[in-house]
């Protein structure tokens, strides 16, 4: 099995890990270096990532790496190819040799790009029609698949990416107190948890302007800015030192009730910081089933989430969270100025619906039915 996506992201390796913890030979082909994973053949083209600064430079590159990538999967002879993304990767997709089988999970951000740009859309259909399998992670989504981009319903299938069951397992061994006191988080704040990085998609300047308008009003609320992992390609890179830079800026005026965790926490050390806040912000502006989301609902927080199609279906399906409408940085604001933590009987709710329908260990053996499935019928 051959997963191509970004190899130092965090859900890609979560995938790679999995499968190969169940006995699956797995290659993950990504395009610039990231930490060797255990069990897992990791591998990117030579020199990676030496994009170049010109225009010229970046195609030079991006054809490199797809006759590289053309090569390796002719040398590993995959049963199955999954395409994580249908940015990059499914850009790079398109230079594959003919393959067994080809699954698709397409990533909400990429496909709100994909709204603004004719390539991007170009690459997006291509990707998606080649496809045996599309895999997205909600109901929405795999309609806005069906109906935008004409994928036949019977290529596709939603499967959220759920929480991981050692998360479940970590629930009573996290203390909260020792989480705040090891990032210098006052025991007595009201935390807020910006848990989805700094990249443009997740809004970080929206809401450091709701907490700036709040912060004089609330000097309990104390905001915790997660900065993400960095991305491997040099635009998205600069956009994120652009967006730490001014959290920093922030964090400067505000006597200490501004946390920027600049470093790439750990699944378990992202928890641990879920679980010792009171309140979670995932305000994107464009997502599908976020595990984040599901994560911090199972740590217990209050979810404030933006106003999308994929956020009000987990509320429709019982998770307990609240939807901000546009102008975002307002209603943020305005929201800032009363919240609290979640009520016990609402943690509870969500526990039991993490428990019930989102355990990552059912969503992997799902994925392999499908794996199986398209294998036994590519024969």
């Amino acid at each position: 099995m051959l997963l191509l996506g970004p190899a130092q992201s965090l859900h890609t390796r979560r995938w790679a890990a999995a499968l190969a913890g169940r006995g699956h030979r797995v290659v993950l082909a990504g395009w610039a270096p990231a930490e060797p994973l255990a069990g897992v053949d990791l591998r990117v083209p030579p020199g990676a990532p030496g994009a170049g600064r010109s225009s010229l430079g970046a195609v030079r590159r991006l054809l490199a790496t797809g006759w590289w990538l053309r090569r390796e999967v002719r040398q590993v002879r995959p049963d199955v190819v999954h395409v994580h993304s249908v940015g990059r990767a499914g850009l790079l997709a398109l230079a594959l040799p003919r393959v067994p089988v080809r699954v698709v999970t397409p990533w909400g951000s990429e496909l709100r790009a994909a709204t603004r740009s004719r390539l991007r859309r170009w690459v997006t259909r291509l990707t998606l029609h080649r496809a045996d399998l599309v895999v997205p992670t909600s109901r929405s989504v795999t309609e806005e698949i069906t109906r935008r981009y004409r994928v036949p319903a019977a290529r596709t299938a939603t499967l959220s990416w759920g929480v991981d069951d050692t998360l479940l397992a970590s629930l009573g061994t996290v203390d909260p107190a020792a989480v705040r006191r090891r990032h210098g988080i006052p025991e007595q704040a009201t935390v807020l948890l910006s848990m989805r990085g700094v990249a443009p998609v997740y809004r970080p300047d929206d809401v450091l302007s709701a907490y700036g308008h709040v912060r004089g009003e609330r000097p309990d609320l104390h905001l915790v800015v997660l900065a993400g992992h960095v991305p491997g390609e040099a635009s998205a890179a600069r956009e994120h030192a652009a967006g730490l830079a001014r959290v920093r800026e922030m964090a400067d005026t505000s006597s200490g009730r501004l946390t920027l965790v600049d470093r790439t926490l750990s699944p378990a050390e992202t928890f641990a910081l879920m679980r010792a806040s009171d309140v979670a912000l995932s305000v994107p502006r464009g997502d599908q089933r976020s595990s984040a989301v599901l994560e911090a609902a199972l740590a217990g927080c209050r979810l404030l989430l933006s106003d999308l199609p994929p956020y009000r279906e987990l509320l429709a399906d019982g998770l307990v969270a609240e939807v901000l409408p546009e102008p975002l940085a307002t209603t943020l604001a305005g929201r800032l100025r009363t919240v609290q933590g979640l009520p016990a009987v609402d943690r509870a709710t969500n526990r039991a619906f993490i428990e019930t329908h989102e355990l990552w260990s059912r969503q992997v053996s799902a994925m392999e039915h499908w794996y199986r499935r398209l294998s036994s019928t590519s024969r």
